[in-house]
């Protein structure tokens, strides 16, 4: 009975998960996102393979983890790879298809188009079913009005995703009427508030004539004909302007379409660029130039951090297991405290400490020796408040773990050298620093790999800056690696995100390596031990 009780709730809880699953994927597929709608339809699938399935029992408890692991690592890393091949900026952002379907969209108006006012009719038992009642308007003395009125047809406002709703592919026919219908006619406030007019914008009426009715504002009709036609003629793909007779063709390379004097015309989409971002990076001057200074930056940065860290940590280390230092506990307290606070929150305090005109640091400098560095505005200071705040963050890490192997060396090691007459400097030189420098160097790996990518400090302490002379306006002084990426996709002008994946793309690669390192290293030492 428990069994059955256990199965019947398995399959109410794989149900309560797949139904809004289904329905997300109809929605997405709805706005016309078919790859993701696919994806997520056969993830559902496999999920209820995995839970419904005895076979795949013990799947069950990894599923989630792996979904997980693909979303959020798996899927950024491809994207970001994919991306770095294409050309994707603020001037590409759709896709060809998009731009193209966006031309053939448009309308225009001819010279003896007729405007008609319209009343929309709800009809009578069916909330969701209309019929259009159109009058012609501003005609020249003593021509007659014509009326037309269409068939039923139904009309959703936005966000109600309804079988069938809003379909607007076939144009809805129109009949003389010379009378009001029957139902109740809509205000215009009916229309607005719930905003009819978005739906039905995208309908097209037809008179008995022929021509195409199409909404042109709030409150009229009018003839709305094709402004752009697809013309299949040679391998590139053409457009013809039906009003100006104009023809654009779409160039691939450019991920746009040109005029014959090769300007373009109307939004560029993406496209593949094979290499080219990667050749920007070393043959672009623009890019070039800054990308190798902060390259360069990026990795001094990062082995002076790590040195700078694991010297001054390790040197209080070896002070406060000085047995006969008195209140060692307390002062191990007291230099942990920089770990605890919230590494933003010490940044942002450093910024303050730091500012030019008001800052405590510089007022002490000011007293003493009547100095004012530059911290902000001057690239050397700038690096050199980089590095200091980054050493007072990182020091206490580096403490920790040099005390905990420090206590792991046999005392009777420091017994017997002096013994033969050795000092402190020689015993810290000789014995304790080629002892812990083999199991601390995955860490320091590690800590090397984290600083090539720390993106918090840089961004809330300088922001990259000041900035670099002769860049393209994106690129600062204390930039690293990832900021100057960061840059490149959200803060220039142009968004240039193909340009930003290829180096976060090179950057993964520098350090997946490091990881990789790491790796061998630590079981290296494991084999050791």
């Amino acid at each position: 009975m428990a069994d059955h009780h256990r199965t019947k709730l398995q399959y109410v809880l794989t149900a309560a998960i797949t139904l809004p699953a289904l329905y997300l994927s109809f929605l997405i597929y709805q706005s016309g996102q078919f790859t993701i709608a696919l994806i997520l339809l056969c993830l559902t699938l496999l999920f209820n393979y995995v839970y419904l399935n005895s076979k795949a029992y013990t799947y069950r408890y990894l599923f989630p983890g792996l979904i997980g692991f693909g979303l959020f690592v798996i899927f950024p890393l491809i994207y970001t790879f994919v991306i770095g091949f294409t050309k994707y900026d603020a001037n590409h952002l759709l896709s060809h298809q998009r731009v193209k379907s966006d031309f053939l969209t448009q309308n225009y108006i001819p010279e003896d188009a007729v405007s008609y006012r319209y009343v929309l009719y709800r009809q009578d038992g069916k909330p969701d079913s209309y019929r259009l009642w159109l009058e012609s308007e501003d005609l020249p003395e003593g021509t007659t009005k014509t009326r037309f009125i269409s068939e039923p047809f139904p009309l959703y406002p936005p966000g109600e995703i309804k079988l069938g709703s809003n379909d607007s592919s076939d144009p809805i026919p129109l009949v003389a009427a010379p009378e009001h219908p029957t139902g109740t006619p809509l205000q215009l406030a009916d229309i607005t508030r719930p905003k009819l007019y978005i739906p039905l914008k995208t309908h097209t009426f037809t008179t008995p004539d022929g021509p195409g009715l199409k909404l042109e504002s709030l409150r009229s009709f009018t003839t709305l004909l094709p402004l752009w036609t697809e013309l299949d003629e040679g391998q590139n793909e053409q457009l013809k302007n039906l009003q100006s007779g104009e023809i654009i063709t779409a160039n691939n390379e450019a991920g746009r379409y040109e005029n014959e004097d090769g300007e373009q015309v109307g939004f560029g989409f993406r496209t593949w660029t094979g290499m080219d971002n990667y050749k920007r990076i070393v043959k672009d001057e623009r890019v070039k130039g800054p990308f190798i200074k902060i390259f360069i930056w990026t990795i001094v940065f990062s082995a002076a951090s790590v040195l700078l860290t694991f010297a001054l940590g390790m040197v209080l280390a070896v002070l406060l297991e000085w047995e006969s230092l008195k209140g060692r506990k307390i002062y191990r307290t007291l230099l942990i405290l920089p770990y605890a606070v919230p590494a933003f929150l010490s940044i942002l305090v450093f910024k303050g400490m730091f500012n030019q005109e008001a800052g405590a640091i510089n007022e002490v400098l000011s007293s003493l020796f009547n100095i004012k560095p530059e911290w902000v505005t001057d690239p050397k200071f700038a690096k050199a408040m980089v590095l200091i705040v980054n050493v007072w963050l990182g020091y206490p890490y580096m403490m920790l773990i040099s005390t905990g192997v420090l206590q792991s060396i046999p005392k009777q090691i420091y017994e017997a050298s002096s013994i033969d007459g050795s000092n402190t400097i020689h015993d810290f030189f000789k014995l304790t620093l080629p002892l812990i420098i083999t199991p601390l160097a995955p860490l320091l790996i590690a800590s090397f790999a984290f600083n090539f990518n720390n993106f918090n400090l840089i961004f809330l302490l300088t922001q990259g800056g000041p900035k670099m002379v002769n860049s393209t306006g994106v690129a600062g002084e204390t930039d690293i690696l990832v900021t100057y990426t960061f840059n490149l996709a959200f803060m220039d002008s142009g968004n240039n995100y193909g340009l930003a994946c290829a180096i976060a793309t090179i950057l993964f690669a520098i350090v997946g390596t490091l990881a990789w390192i790491n790796l061998k290293m630590t079981n290296k030492n494991a084999a050791l031990r």
